[in-house]
């Protein structure tokens, strides 16, 4: 799960809900209305996973990528189905695709955002599978607002709730989901960070690509 946190990021539209940005330093209250207003938009807690169907090759069960061990998990909670497509040639070997099931595709939110790919350079996705949902719990602490490249910005840490999927409640799942357990467990103490930027008299998120 890439930059885990930042992984389901795209434009936030403010509203009456954003924090006022004045030009002295931001109140704790004003980014706390600033994060929150960012998490209603942009606080699923996505894996990505982006397109289905999945195919697992005997060198992926090997190596025991990510998808060669999570998805065996997710069939057997009911989210996926598999099954084996015949070796195209001899070198080839049969593969195992899996395909999301009606369960399984209540998770995967279909939405348009951008992410960071290689070398930070950002990404158009449309879909991510997600298993939960975040929200702010109390903004601890904000850098000295400083000019960048003509806007002020700050970054905010802050702890967070997460309301997860209930199959993560599962054990197996959450041996092979280890970035998402640690995010579970680290509810209310773990920090996570956005930078906000003083736009147009609003604090608003500086999104990937920005």
């Amino acid at each position: 799960m890439k930059a885990w946190m930042c992984a389901a990021m795209a434009a936030l539209a403010c509203g009456a809900g954003c924090a006022r940005a004045g030009t002295g330093s931001p109140g704790r209250a004003a980014l706390t209305t600033a994060v929150r207003s960012f998490l209603q938009s942009h606080g699923d807690l996505c894996v990505g996973k982006f397109t289905w169907p999945r195919v697992v090759t005997g060198a992926d069960r090997q190596a025991r990528t990510s998808d060669a061990v999570q998805l065996p998990v997710m069939e057997r909670l009911g989210l996926v189905k598999s099954e084996v497509v015949p070796a195209v040639t001899p070198k080839s070997g049969a593969v195992t695709r899996y395909s999301l099931t009606a369960k399984g595709l209540q998770f995967y939110l279909q939405r348009k955002e951008t992410i960071l790919g290689a070398h930070d350079r950002p990404v158009q996705r449309a879909a991510d599978f997600c298993v939960g949902r975040l929200s702010v719990d109390k903004v601890v602490k904000w850098s000295r607002p400083q000019q960048i490249h003509g806007q002020l910005e700050t970054m905010v840490l802050y702890t967070y709730r997460i309301r997860p999927a209930d199959w993560m409640a599962d054990a197996q799942a959450r041996k092979v989901f280890p970035v998402v357990d640690r995010i579970i467990r680290g509810q209310g103490n773990l920090l996570m960070s956005v930078t906000v930027q003083a736009r147009n008299g609003e604090w608003v998120p500086v999104l990937p690509g920005q």
